[in-house]
This record gives structure tokens, C-alpha cells and sequence, in this order.
């Protein structure tokens, strides 16, 4: 077994690897790594054992012999970092571009990529965005590739499980603690399925029972009523820190949030959750009001686009606030667009009208 070199196929990085598979592979390092097999290797894919006699500059080609100046070189191997690394500016574009610079700089430095690696690893903001990726000895538990796919995973187990509002709260937070214990994704989803089907399989009338008394408790303490789901019950039990965002309003901000970006594909901020929590919309009824407004968004949407008008595009978020509170000069907009497409008799519409004359449907038939 000997260790081999091997360069981009633009020439401009290198890095060495195993050419013999080891006891149990099917494949030896150097086959894996030319495949593009290697999280965190994947520029290599397609590569060479031979250093090319030039090298690709984005402009044109240099002989691999001339020397190449640090600014001459920056610009070229910053973009290749961004190849060879995709998800470091994608998960977070201002601190992913500030690793990009120190992969940069380790590969101007050194010539080897393997270096410029470890010292976008020694950066305060690598171990910002991959908490807990390190051991206490400063060794790797696993590749940037694995950290975010099992994070994604956690995140999916927990929405499982009815849980995104309280993932998307919290996961930042409880995935570092599940690497420094051990806890692997599927470990957890045991672990939370276990809760689950305890509160699941109690009876009808015992169940109630456990709900009303979480619900008169946060709601004296709230000075509101508070309807608790068995989901909620489900995240008190699996982390006591649930208790103390319920009593802040936290968690029932980030299950609306979350349920909304699952509902409709729109993004959503916390302020406009925020508006949409004031307006009367709870997370037990969050899902059928924004079913509700999606629909009526895309219907909005088509007619504006068939009666030529200058707003062609309605989101679900437009008409879920108008839901939970009505805006005149919205609610005359989507009047209006109901009413022409009943003159013109291009389509059915069915426009309800509160007490108040807010438009709440919009439908075509």
C-alpha cells in the first residue's frame, strides 16, 4: 500500500491517498476519491496521478512551471474551494465566505489542499457553524458532508413525530449535544417514538385528562388559552427546556413558522409569525388556514395574470394575514379581481364577505 499523489483535473490542487484497498473495502482510497466518492473530496473526481504541464486559470492556460503569485492565484483558488466545498457558503453565505478564505490561504501557503482544509477547520467561525463536529482532542468525529446529513436527519425524524416547530427552534442547539453524547439520528427517533407511543396507547379518557391539566396550567400562567396537542406533550417529555419556551410563546411561534413553510414552499420571518400569532391563528388550526390561503393565492394569481393586471403574483402569506387581520386595500384588490371575472363570465367566482366587507374567499370554479 503506498500513498499517491493526485491533482484536480484543472491542475491547481493536490492531495495524496491509499492505492490499495484495505482489509474489508471493496475499493482502495485512490479509486474512491477519482470517483468523486469522498465527502469533502469531491473536486477530485475525474482526476489525475500525473501533474499536468498546465495548469487552467479561468482565463486561459500557464505553463505549470511558471511561478504564480499570491494574487494571481487567489481568485482562481477561491472559486475552486466554493467547488470543492458547495455546502460551506450555502449554509451560512457570511461565515461560509470567510472559510472559503482560509481555505484559500492555506492552499496559498502551502500548495496542498489538505492543509488549506485544516486551516479552515481552526477558524472561530468553522466551529461556530459545525458545533460539535470536534472532540475534546480536536479530532474529527465525522466529515462537514456527514455533520450537516445527519443533522438533516435529525431534523426530519423529529418532524416525524410532528415535532418541526420544536426542531426548528431547538436544533441548533440539542444536535451538538446529541455528538458529544454518542446519539446517533436513529437513536433518537427511538428514543422519541418510544415517548410517542406511550402518550399514543394511553386511554382516551386518561389522555384528556393529562391535556386539560397541561392546558389550564399554561393558560393561568399565559393569561390565554392554550390547547395542548400530544405532540406537545411528546417534547416536554424528551426536553425539560420545552416548559420554559411554551411559558415564552417560543415554541407555539416556531410550530406555526414551521408548519407554514411546510404548508405553502413560502419562507416566512418572525415577524410576520408574529403577526399571524396576534391576528388569532394557533398552531392547531395553522395547517388548514394555510392550505386555505395557498389555494386562494394561486387562484388570485391567475386571474391577475389572465386580466393583464400589474400584480400578477399573490402569496399564501398575503392572504393568511388578511385572514387573521383584514387589509382594506388588499381585501379591495382581490374584490376587484372577483368582480371582473364574474362580468366577463371567463370563470365562477365565489367571493364570502364578512360583516365587516373583508373579502375571506376566493375560489374558481
Amino acid at each position: 500500500m503506498a500513498q499517491v499523489t493526485v491533482f484536480t483535473k484543472d491542475g491547481r490542487f493536490s492531495t495524496t491517498a491509499n492505492d490499495e484497498a484495505r482489509a474489508g473495502e471493496k475499493r482502495s482510497e485512490l479509486e474512491r476519491l477519482l470517483a468523486g466518492d469522498i465527502p469533502g473530496r469531491e473536486g477530485y473526481a475525474g482526476g489525475t496521478l500525473t501533474a499536468p504541464s498546465s495548469i487552467s486559470s479561468g482565463g486561459g492556460e500557464i505553463a505549470a512551471s511558471t511561478p504564480i503569485k499570491e494574487e494571481d492565484l487567489s481568485p482562481y483558488s477561491r472559486e475552486q474551494a466554493k467547488v470543492l466545498l458547495p455546502y460551506i457558503t450555502k449554509l451560512d453565505p457570511v461565515r461560509g465566505e470567510k472559510l472559503i478564505d482560509s481555505y484559500t490561504q492555506g492552499f496559498i501557503d502551502t500548495g496542498k489542499a489538505d492543509f488549506a482544509l485544516a486551516n479552515m477547520r481552526s477558524t472561530v467561525e468553522y466551529s461556530e457553524m459545525f458545533e460539535g463536529i470536534k472532540r475534546p482532542d480536536g479530532s474529527l468525529r465525522m466529515t462537514e458532508a456527514q455533520y450537516l446529513q445527519n443533522k438533516e436527519a435529525v431534523a426530519i425524524h423529529l418532524q416525524e413525530y410532528n415535532l418541526g416547530g420544536y426542531a426548528k427552534e431547538n436544533l441548533d442547539v440539542i444536535f451538538p449535544k446529541l455528538l458529544a453524547n454518542n446519539v446517533s439520528p436513529d437513536e433518537l427517533r427511538n428514543r422519541v417514538k418510544a415517548v410517542s407511543d406511550t402518550i399514543t396507547s394511553l386511554p382516551e379518557e386518561q389522555k384528556a385528562q393529562v391535556l386539560g391539566q397541561y392546558s389550564q396550567y399554561y393558560s393561568d400562567e399565559l393569561g390565554e388559552t392554550v390547547d395542548m396537542s400530544e405532540s406537545a406533550l411528546v417534547a416536554i417529555a424528551i426536553d425539560p427546556e420545552v416548559n420554559a419556551q411554551i411559558l415564552s410563546k417560543r415554541l407555539n411561534v416556531s410550530q406555526i413558522s414551521a408548519t407554514f413553510e411546510r404548508v405553502t414552499g413560502e419562507d416566512i420571518d418572525y415577524n410576520a409569525v408574529q403577526r399571524l400569532v396576534s391576528g388569532g391563528i394557533t398552531a392547531q388550526r395553522a395547517a388548514s388556514e394555510f392550505e386555505t390561503a395557498t389555494a386562494r393565492a394561486m387562484t388570485a394569481s391567475r386571474l391577475a395574470r389572465r386580466f393583464g393586471r400589474a400584480k400578477t403574483e399573490y402569496s399564501a402569506l398575503e392572504f393568511a394575514e388578511m385572514g387573521a387581520a383584514p387589509d382594506t386595500e388588499f381585501a379591495e384588490q382581490v374584490s376587484t379581481l372577483a368582480a371582473q371575472a364574474e362580468s366577463e363570465s371567463a370563470v365562477q367566482i365565489g367571493a364570502k364577505k364578512t360583516q365587516q366587507g373583508a373579502v375571506t374567499g376566493l375560489t374558481e370554479a
